[in-house]
């Protein structure tokens, strides 16, 4: 592929452009509910579709703090293409189920649940939708973690896998890495896994734009903080003490376990990040028997979020690898 079959969204013009995108995917959509691994705790999830139909489909797997209306442009792009599309919420963040009161922590007792989520969701929804397609997963950051020990524990199912700035290492904030494991292990032990860590903060709503580490397009970054303003189940922003240490210690059953997963897979990678560590990224690369690379020099975490001239090439790049 030497060009997109699309025109990217215009970022000088990008709010009512959302709002006309928004209403043609809701007319796309062809499913959506919540899968109930236990009992009163669903995973929400929705379901795309090209009005042409497709034998082509792709899994999302959002990152922390993130929700399914994030990837609304994403979706879209990946619908003009030609496939169709399953999200969903994982545990913790927009409509799913959450283990505490307090909308904008973000809190898991271990990632297994992420996993055993989306297999469930896999085995209820996904599969008897998709049968004879083929299914290809993205992951980002978060999300990205959880496709590796996904296609880790459970082979077969995607043909070909991406991961946007996936958390193979989270970056500890002005901690070193043992020291930063050593005190969410110590918090836990005493029982203050549920409290959150001190390096992030509430929601509060305001612009800080100057400090964001996660998009260089200002126009989708002051989009999505609106629908934050306005939805409280968007407001995810702090982690807890659980969740930072399952975080640190994901690397390693990821590393270990990467020649397990046979199919290609595709790592993006942001030379701006601030958020994941990049060299366990390069070494999960190698470890990967069909695993790659793309550098992307201008952006930040969010690649698929990117200002247009970075969001091209990385969209490029994604449907020509799924193309093979």
């Amino acid at each position: 592929m030497t060009q997109l079959p699309f025109k990217l969204l215009s970022e000088e013009h990008y709010d009512e452009e959302m709002d006309r995108l928004l209403l043609r995917l809701d007319q796309l959509r062809q499913a959506s509910g919540h899968c109930e691994r236990k009992p009163g705790l669903g995973i929400y999830w929705e379901y795309y579709a090209p009005d042409e139909g497709c034998q082509r489909v792709v899994f999302i797997s959002h990152g922390f703090t993130e929700s399914t209306l994030e990837y609304s442009e994403l979706i879209w792009y990946f619908l003009r293409a030609g496939y169709g599309v399953f999200i969903c919420d994982h545990m913790g963040h927009g409509k799913s189920y959450r283990l505490l009161n307090e909308r904008w922590l973000t809190h898991v007792t271990s990632f297994d649940e992420y996993i055993e989520d989306m297999h469930h969701l896999m085995d209820r929804v996904v599969l008897p939708r998709t049968e004879g397609k083929t299914r290809y997963l993205f992951g980002h950051s978060m999300g990205g973690a959880i496709a590796m020990l996904y296609l880790e524990r459970y082979p077969g199912q995607f043909t070909r896998a991406v991961l946007c700035s996936p958390m193979v290492a989270p970056v500890a904030g002005n901690f070193p890495d043992l020291v930063g494991s050593a005190l969410a292990n110590f918090m836990c032990a005493i029982g203050r896994g549920e409290h959150r860590i001190p390096i992030q903060k509430p929601f509060d709503g305001q612009d800080h734009w100057a400090a964001n580490n996660c998009t260089t397009s200002r126009a989708r970054y002051l989009w999505y903080l609106e629908r934050q303003r306005q939805d409280q189940d968007r407001q995810n922003s702090t982690a807890t003490y659980s969740w930072a240490k399952e975080a640190v210690q994901v690397r390693y059953p990821i590393l270990a376990q990467a020649d397990k997963v046979t199919i290609p897979v595709l790592l993006c990678q942001a030379s701006m990040d601030t958020i994941v560590q990049l060299e366990p990224q390069d070494e999960l690369v190698e470890r990967l028997p069909k695993g790659e690379k793309i550098v992307y020099p201008y952006a930040k975490h969010e690649i698929y979020r990117s200002a247009n001239p970075t969001l091209e090439k990385f969209l490029l790049d994604v449907l020509t690898f799924l193309e093979g």
